[in-house]
Order: C-alpha cells, then structure tokens, then sequence
C-alpha cells in the first residue's frame, strides 16, 4: 500500500533534509518548495497568499506524486497551507500532521512580528539574523548543535526579504480570518490530525484546548523545540513513520 509523505515548509526555509525521511520509504517522501521560495523564487510576492500556496500545492502534488491518499506534514506556517488544501481536496488525504503548526491566531509567532514590519526594515532584519543564525532561536539558541545551524544558515539563504515579508502576511491575515479556527476544527473533525510538539516546547503553547480534542494523537520530539525539523529531524521522521503505520492499520473506508 503506497502511502506518499509530502512535507511542506514554513514562511522562512524548506525540509529538504535527508533525516526527515528517517524511518520511512525515501522514495515515498516529497519536500516541495512553496511559491517564492528555492525552486519557485521567480513567484511574485503579491500572489502567495495561503489559497494561492495551497492551489499550489495541490498542482505540485498531482504532477509529481499523483492522487493516492497521501499524509501531509505542515510545519509552523505550513500548516495553514495544508489545512486550506486538505479542505479543498479531502480525498488526497490519509492524514494530516501539524508540526507546531500555526492552527490558531496565536500560533503565529514570528510572522506577527514580521508582517506589520516595512519591507526595509524586513531587509535589515534578514541580513541581521544572517550574521548572527542562532539569535533566531532566542532560547535554544545555545542548544543548537553544528548541523542545525548548518540548517538553518540554509533556511535564511533560501529566499529573499520580500517573500519572507509576503509570507508572513500571508500566514498571519489566514490565521486572523475570522471563520479560520471554525474551518480547521471542520478539517480536523473528518480527517485525521495527529499533533506534533517539541520537548522544550512549553505544554499547551499555541495549541487550543479545542485542537486537543480533536486530535488523533500527539507526538513529543524529544530535544527540540518549535523549530524540531532543524534540530531534530531524524525525531520527526520516526513520529511521521507512526502515523504511517497508523494509516496502514486503519480499517478501510
């Protein structure tokens, strides 16, 4: 039983990192690139809003991997991304997985910083955080070993100012729509969600109490922050690896 894992990225990097396959079939897992960023670096700004991503996507995903049922991975920002097209296209989804994803307003940490912001100043900010990778992480930053700042120094270098400003907007103008929590509770009460935190991430942060219940089940990694797929990507890879397993087991519908 084919089962494609399709991860898909936050307003700032990617998830082409060979460990997030850990535990699973390599062939099986796919990392696209949102418009604007790597691959995409030609898309104008002005079009990638959350519904222009997640047609995107869903584009994205019918060339490359077909339309078998597949379990789609949405990190941080990411996760509004999936949840638009997991509403829009409910049959291509065995399950979804919400890596810290942004499911409420106040999930939206660093875009809500960086939205309100001038461009110029998004510019100086870039550069600033470029010569200096681990003040992204504010208190982890002591725990980053030599490969995640590897990570993220690739994250920080994989767009430019203008789509991480357009990005934020984006994500931030989704999660403050006023029917967004109402829609994501839709998404997670026919589909099944699993939740994914990180160890050093404070309990309950960013995840409603609603969200909670509506969950299939929730994953801890261990050694990691928000930011697990840069320090613990091997971590994500065997939760992912459960949630296959789950999806093989599971009856069918």
């Amino acid at each position: 039983m084919r089962i494609p894992v399709i991860y898909v990225h936050g307003f700032i990097g990617h998830l082409r990192f060979a460990e997030l396959s850990t535990g699973l079939d390599p062939d099986d897992v796919w990392m696209p690139d949102l418009l604007g960023f790597g691959t995409y670096g030609y898309a104008d700004p002005g079009r990638m809003s959350v519904a222009h991503q997640a047609e995107h996507l869903a584009t994205w995903i019918e060339r490359h991997v077909g339309l078998d049922p597949a379990i789609v991975v949405g990190h941080s920002a990411g996760a509004a991304v999936v949840m638009r097209y997991a509403r829009e296209h409910p049959e291509r989804i065995a399950a979804l997985v919400s890596a810290e994803g942004n499911l409420a307003p106040s999930d939206a940490f660093l875009s809500s910083r960086l939205a309100p912001m001038a461009p110029a100043d998004v510019v100086r900010w870039l550069a600033q955080t470029r010569q200096s990778p681990g003040s992204l992480m504010t208190s982890d930053a002591c725990r980053l070993n030599d490969a995640a700042l590897d990570r993220l120094k690739e994250w920080l270098d994989h767009q430019p100012a203008e789509v991480i400003h357009a990005a934020a907007r984006a994500a931030l103008l989704e999660t403050l729509r006023p029917a967004y929590v109402s829609d994501v509770a839709e998404v997670m009460a026919t589909i099944p969600t699993f939740l994914m935190r990180g160890e050093r991430t404070p309990p309950g942060l960013g995840v409603t109490p609603r969200v909670n219940e509506l969950a299939q089940a929730s994953f801890t990694v261990p050694n990691a922050g928000h930011a697990m797929v840069l320090e613990n990507p091997e971590g994500v890879g065997w939760a992912v690896a459960e949630v296959v397993a789950w999806v093989r087991r599971r009856p069918a519908r």
